[in-house]
């Protein structure tokens, strides 16, 4: 285990392989309809998600993770010879995890002195958090110190971008976000939203009649943010919408062509709001 650990949330939308090639350890958040609690991506098969989103009245409620699951990770990261922990977790303006993250931080500190616990907030969510996780466990990978690769994380939130598109206003009616009229006229309409996350702020950037042309707007929109004469990271996320992301993906290759591509799905926790039908991109730019 190398002498620096690294820890986020299960929102990150990091593929599985690269968790392992990096030794990433993600905490599970969890959601609670009724009386039962589900653990993200681990307790339902997206089948089963989804059909119990569609016979729930209301939707399931979110929670970040306790304390005790980060100060668990942390005690394992520990216990397999780390003496510094890196954790990165998704902006502290959507969830309460950044706080559980840092509790369970103040916890382990009590218990393992000899401990170093840093928790980052990374003002951003999905496949924009799994970048900064990424830069950080690739810093660690190579040796660098707790406050190297914190930093190397530190200064890529402000340069990295988020868009997408919904494929419907449904779950965000469900959920009380919208109004219930606006998401009726967005069925009506076949209107398609699309929205940016960048530096833990979200911004609503339109709509678009029909998804093919909502998504050739995403693609255009990555095109004006990105410096093209430097090097590009781009992950295409989606929500139970494989093929459409595959194709965003091919259509990414050949006209962004960025230097590290990857498709990844959103977890659970956050399709609740969004619904199946999401895709988009997470990009940056290499300094």
């Amino acid at each position: 285990m190398a002498r620096l650990a690294i820890v986020t949330d299960s929102v990150c939308s990091i593929p599985q392989e690269m968790q392992e090639e990096y030794q990433i350890t993600v905490v599970p958040l969890a959601f609670l309809l009724g009386e039962t609690s589900y653990v993200d991506n681990v307790s339902l098969t997206w089948e089963e998600f989804y059909s119990l989103l569609k016979s729930a009245r209301r939707l399931p409620s979110t929670a970040s993770a306790p304390p005790g699951a980060f100060l668990d990770a942390f005690r394992e990261a520990y216990q397999r010879g780390s003496k510094e922990v890196l954790c990165i977790v998704t902006s502290s303006q959507l969830t309460a995890t950044y706080n559980s993250a840092r509790d369970g931080a103040a916890l382990a500190g009590e218990q393992m002195p000899d401990l170093t616990v840093k928790v980052i907030d990374s003002r951003s969510a999905a496949a924009a958090l799994g970048f900064i996780v990424l830069a950080a466990a690739r810093s660690a990978a190579n040796g660098a110190s707790l406050e190297q690769a914190a930093s190397k994380a530190e200064a890529l939130i402000p340069r990295l971008y988020m868009l997408g598109v919904l494929d419907t206003l449904e779950y965000l009616a469900k959920g009380g976000r919208v109004p219930q009229v606006a998401a009726w006229l967005s069925a009506l309409l076949q209107v398609k939203p699309l929205f940016q996350l960048h530096d833990g702020q979200i911004t609503r950037l339109g709509a678009v009649r029909t998804k093919p042309r909502a998504v050739a707007r995403l693609l255009r929109l990555a095109g004006e943010r990105l410096q093209m004469q430097k090097p590009s990271h781009v992950a295409v996320f989606h929500s139970r919408a494989a093929q459409e992301a595959e194709e965003l993906a091919e259509k990414v290759r050949e006209e962004l062509r960025p230097a590290e591509l990857f498709v990844a799905e959103f977890s659970q926790v956050m399709s609740i709001h969004t619904g199946p039908g999401l895709v988009g991109l997470a990009f940056y730019n290499e300094q």
